[in-house]
């Protein structure tokens, strides 16, 4: 049987075999489920904190309420639970928070948030910012109002309240 002649002489690579051997390639797939890994972890996170601004409130009927579309961008939304607003606390990403407390975050909130053109209301500024008031259907009125003030003290004027359209 005849020797095959060399293409390249012969010549060895520098991890073994020669140049004119098969070449076997290998897939490394560490990097990849790696990558897999930490996107499932960072998509669980943002999920978990996504749920903080959805506290368990029973919000009152309101039969032209809509369905809500999702947590916009610059929407802060405080919670009201009954058993909290007896005690003059709101929640706010599942921190608790009472006047003082909400009045300046609402400030300094507002204040990153920037302001914008009122497009009613053509040369005039407001707060970029928006508070959207989720408040149990049992709990006293006097704390959304004070949440309300609070809006208005710090020239956040976007405000919205959340309400049921199903009665149970």
């Amino acid at each position: 049987m005849a020797k095959r002649k060399s293409l390249f002489g012969g010549k060895e690579c520098p991890g073994g075999g020669s140049y004119d051997s098969p070449a076997v390639v290998k897939i490394n797939l560490t990097p990849m489920i790696d990558c897999t890994f930490l996107l499932i972890i960072f998509f669980m996170v943002v999920s978990e904190m996504a749920s903080l601004d959805m506290e368990e409130v029973a919000l009152p009927y309101a039969d032209q309420a809509k369905t809500r579309s999702g947590q916009s961008l610059g929407t802060m939304t405080v919670n009201i639970r009954k058993d909290d607003a007896r005690r003059g606390i709101v929640r706010v990403m599942g921190q608790k928070y009472d006047k003082d407390k909400l009045d300046e975050l609402i400030r300094k909130v507002a204040i990153r948030s920037g302001r914008e053109y009122d497009p009613d209301y053509p040369g005039v500024e407001i707060n970029k910012l928006s508070v959207r008031v989720r408040c149990d259907r049992e709990a006293k009125y006097e704390t959304v109002q004070w949440v309300l003030d609070a809006c208005a003290r710090n020239g956040v004027y976007k405000t919205k309240l959340a309400a049921s359209p199903d009665t149970d």
